[in-house]
């Protein structure tokens, strides 16, 4: 499965997109990927993609690739924004939650918000460091990949 999403990535390459716009696809996908708001982020990424001028096909390959790692990081997004901003969000068990929503949906969905908010702020704070360290070090391989493909021909 890796193997394959590399082949294609790098394939990209070899069709004409530049090492930079396919590191920039690349940075972005993964940043908006991991965004712990369940569901946003194929939205954010065809909306980001024209206006950025990145292949949109490359964009939303990385964000569903990195939909694993979007799932496990909610929970400790969440939990380390309770932390850094001194706020319990939920202090319910997990069977006093279910039942909240199976009691008032509304006033649930509005608990969880906010939990998800504190989640948002922690990925807001750790995003733009990912996205330069991402976007610095994928710009790196792919130049040094498309060169080594431009001397085999």
């Amino acid at each position: 499965m890796v193997k394959k999403f590399w082949r294609r990535l790098i394939g990209y390459l070899k069709s004409g997109t530049t090492p930079e716009k396919l590191a920039l696809a690349v940075a972005l996908g993964v940043v908006v990927g991991i965004l712990p708001v369940w569901g946003i982020s194929t939205l954010l990424c065809f909306f980001l993609a024209p206006l950025l001028k990145i292949n949109v096909a490359i964009l939303q390959m990385v964000n569903y690739a990195v939909y694993p790692l979007q799932l496990a990081l909610i929970y400790p997004f969440i939990k380390t924004g309770s932390y850094i901003f001194n706020i319990n969000p939920l202090p319910y068990s997990s069977e006093q939650l279910i039942n909240l929503f199976k009691i008032d949906f509304f006033f649930a969905i509005s608990e969880v918000g906010f939990a998800v908010i504190l989640g948002v702020g922690v990925w807001a704070i750790l995003s733009f460091p990912l996205f330069i360290f991402i976007l610095v070090s994928s710009r790196i391989v792919f130049k040094r990949i498309a060169q080594k493909r431009q001397r085999e021909l």
